[in-house]
């Protein structure tokens, strides 16, 4: 086998952009001029990324050890070079300060708390005499934990940001949490409150439509993309100037709860968007008489954006009327996506026993990373993009065949909470035909976090009986005690034991209990 010294430095180079950077930085630089050469080169520290390797199951802080090497030695070896940082919080000051970092232009804070934020961002900061010219890409995920985070975080960071970066032109607020970030409140500032008018691209998440709306009322002059996330669209308690929103080219509207206000406050927005190149939404929209189908969403929306060139699209309408599903409602909606306007679609329709119906409509190929309150009657296909997925069903119960179709459909999937409502309408005996069942075991292999709400044992004993089900990656498991409990048989069954043994995070709902030695003998990596 080669020594990695007799390699050509193209061979090393693509190497070490295989390997986490930190193990690179801290096991080669020193060791000989040549190594050093490669490693100062600003095609190799042009972007440096200083967390821990594994962020998913742990925290991103680095050991002391690691950190001290680093501020001591390698950092001002490289600083120069150094045009983007992803930091942790705990690391955030030593790493900044370890160096000047003549050409930081872009800066990602992971797990920011309000303690290391204010400080941080303050005018008069060491921070802000250094970088308040220099950083024009902002990221910052706030660290959820804390619980007085957003609050602080909108009436004094948010601004401070702002205020603070003179050539800011991209912010994105992001968040660890698997559906919305932290939310701000904005309709609650000052009219007169500072938007940086040098912002270009804004993704942020915000707890209302007025929110929504308060930064789009002309601040933020230069605003081409603005990608948001919004909790409750409710009718606006505004007075909107409507004004037409000319500078706009992308926009990105997610909402995941159900709103009343599509027609009533979604429309009007769009349409006054008319310049828009791209756009995106996720909606759940509830009683209208009718379903949202390709000829509304080209007569009230596309057909006022002349320059639209890219839709993507997740759109759920429940209807308030009695609506019958059959093969012609289904042949009538598709033949309403025929059109230029659109390239590939599909969907599908939920009949409730109610009369009332669902349907649920989405752009191919599908682009987001999340797809909420799948149904039994979701029809499947290839989405590789998505990680985070919930399946709902009111009225009808989850098969072994459904769960089939899901993982086949989402091979990549990381996050899956389930809301089953009943029964199902027979019962394997406790462990007979096992071999059988073995040949039709499903296997979700990237999944870390379950959520089993709301429902009956029959979701637990589905995911964690592993003659069913095989999760090799579960680390996070939501379940009401009592399931666990009785899937389990008191924490000593045999058939759940497997997909049970890597579960480091376990949440029950209930208040804080008594756990058994077989509980934790049950659970080995629970801390």
């Amino acid at each position: 086998m080669a020594n990695i010294v007799d390699l050509p430095d193209e061979i090393i180079l693509i190497i070490w952009n295989k390997l986490n950077k930190i193990d690179v930085l801290y096991s080669f630089i020193n060791v000989n001029k040549r190594f050093n050469k490669l490693i100062r080169d600003k095609t190799y520290t042009r972007s440096i990324e200083l967390l821990k390797t594994n962020c998913e199951e742990d925290n991103c802080s680095l050991s002391d050890q690691i950190l001290d090497r680093l501020c001591l030695d390698i950092l001002p070896q490289i600083h120069k070079t150094v045009e983007q940082l992803i930091l942790e919080s705990h690391s955030i000051e030593r790493i900044l300060f370890a160096g000047n970092y003549p050409r930081l232009c872009k800066l990602t804070l992971i797990n920011l708390t309000q303690e290391l934020a204010m400080p941080i961002f303050a005018n008069g900061s060491h921070f802000a005499k250094i970088f308040k010219n220099q950083i024009m890409h902002l990221v910052v995920f706030i660290d959820e934990s804390e619980s007085r985070s957003y609050v602080d975080l909108r009436m004094n960071v948010f601004e401070r940001i702002f205020a603070l970066f003179t050539n800011l032109r991209d912010l994105d607020f992001g968040q660890t949490s698997k559906w919305l970030h932290p939310v701000l409140k904005l309709n609650s500032l000052s009219s007169n409150s500072c938007f940086s008018s040098t912002i270009v691209n804004l993704h942020i998440n915000v707890f209302t439509f007025d929110d929504c709306q308060c930064l789009l009322d002309g601040r933020l002059s230069q605003l081409r993309t603005f990608i948001v996330s919004i909790v409750l669209i409710c009718n606006s308690k505004l007075s909107i100037h409507n004004a037409n929103i000319l500078h706009l080219k992308c926009f990105s509207l997610i909402s995941y709860n159900r709103t009343n206000e599509y027609d009533s406050q979604i429309v009007p927005l769009l349409r006054r968007m008319i310049y828009l190149e791209q756009l995106t939404l996720y909606l759940t929209v509830h009683n209208r008489s009718t379903f949202i189908d390709g000829s509304h969403l080209k007569n009230e929306i596309l057909d006022h954006m002349i320059q639209l060139q890219t839709f993507n699209f997740t759109i759920i309408t429940r209807t308030n009327v009695n609506i019958f599903v059959n093969n012609q409602l289904y042949e009538d909606i598709r033949c309403t996506f025929l059109n230029e306007k659109f390239h590939q679609v599909d969907f599908y329709l939920d009949q409730y026993p109610d009369g009332m119906a669902r349907s649920y409509i989405y752009s191919l190929p599908y682009n987001m990373n999340v797809m909420r309150d799948i149904s039994r009657n979701f029809p499947g296909g290839l989405f590789t993009n998505v990680r985070v997925i919930s399946l709902t069903d009111v009225f009808y119960p989850f098969e072994h065949c459904f769960y089939k179709r899901i993982t086949c459909s989402f091979p990549f999937l990381t996050n899956l909470t389930v809301s089953d409502m009943n029964r199902r309408n027979y019962k394997p005996s406790h462990e007979s035909n096992k071999n059988n069942q073995m040949s039709s075991v499903i296997v979700f292999p990237y999944l870390t976090h379950l959520e089993i709400i709301c429902g009956n044992i029959d979701s637990a004993e589905q995911f964690l009986v592993d003659t069913k089900t095989l999760l090799p990656r579960l680390i996070d498991l939501t379940i009401p005690y009592s399931y666990i409990q009785e899937v389990t048989e008191n924490f000593i069954r045999e058939a759940t034991r497997h997909n049970c043994a890597n579960i480091k995070r376990l949440t029950f709902g209930e208040r804080s209990l008594v756990h058994s030695k077989d509980f934790y003998q049950y659970f080995p990596c629970y801390k």
